[in-house]
């Protein structure tokens, strides 16, 4: 699985402190997610602040940085009592800074704000450390409380660790999902429902998704429902017989972030409004 390294920026922070993170994050260099300091010229880069609310210098910087660059999520780090995370819309950090509490607020962060789960495509191998359980908990409990867009989706594939994948991810972007697990059921769901986007396996017990992704282009309330097909690693072939059945665009399984988002962007851009 390819790492990927969020960049931190901070406002305010003692040396000290900017020591303990800097040795947190080269500690966690062996994690799928990884995260890295940036100085104070690169801060339009982040993809993570961290702002010293006990610091009023810190506080003021920040706010005139955040005019322009809202869009970066912020944690607030405090030594004093701090609201729960889970009752308030703002994310904090109670301080001593220690690597657990450190991690689990910016890993929180990863999933809630910046839709990154890989964790998810390794679910199912038996070999799944405690520290991807409990990133993937997390991620379920994120997902079942964002906030839905009305999106509605349809998810068609016989594997049970493609649903689970496909749920936590679709639901981080605040959709309703239906799921079928063969064609015919897929085709059930359609005579009732419209859908914004349909994700369709081609390798289907019965009707194959390709015979499928016929049907649903043919048929009134779902023909120009974008289908996007979901392929094994070797599915160049695949590819060429779902482009000649209608096919909208194809991704490859396990499905990652960065493909969702692409499809996203060209098929439900509003989606990623505020995301």
């Amino acid at each position: 699985m390819e790492k990927k390294i969020f960049k931190v920026a901070i406002f305010g922070h003692t040396s000290n402190e900017q020591k303990t993170l800097g040795s947190i994050f080269k500690l966690a260099t062996a994690r799928i997610r990884q995260y890295t300091l940036l100085n104070s010229t690169e801060r339009e880069t982040a993809n993570i602040i961290l702002v010293d609310i006990d610091d009023s210098n810190a506080r003021s910087e920040w706010k005139s940085f955040n005019v322009h660059h809202n869009n970066i999520p912020a944690i607030k780090v405090s030594s004093k009592t701090i609201p729960d995370n889970n009752i308030t819309n703002e994310v904090y950090l109670r301080r001593p800074l220690t690597l657990k509490r450190v991690l689990d607020i910016l890993d929180q962060v990863t999933i809630k704000e910046l839709k990154f789960v890989p964790e998810l495509s390794i679910a199912d191998d038996t070999m799944v450390g405690e520290d991807d359980i409990d990133i993937l908990e997390e991620a379920g409990k994120v997902a079942k409380n964002t906030n839905k867009t009305g999106i509605k989706a349809l998810v068609v594939d016989d594997a049970f660790a493609v649903r689970k994948h496909m749920k936590i991810q679709l639901q981080l972007y605040g959709m309703d999902i239906d799921f079928a697990e063969t064609g015919e059921a897929a085709l059930d769901y359609i005579q009732e429902k419209v859908y914004n986007i349909i994700f369709l396996d081609v390798m289907l017990p019965g009707i194959d998704g390709l015979k499928v992704c016929k049907q649903i282009k043919a048929h009134k309330l779902s023909q120009n429902t974008p289908v996007i097909m979901l392929t094994g690693k070797d599915g160049g072939l695949d590819k060429i017989r779902g482009k000649m059945a209608g096919a909208n665009e194809y991704l490859t399984k396990p499905v990652q972030q960065d493909g969702l988002e692409t499809v996203f962007k060209q098929y439900l851009p509003n989606i990623l409004i505020g995301n």
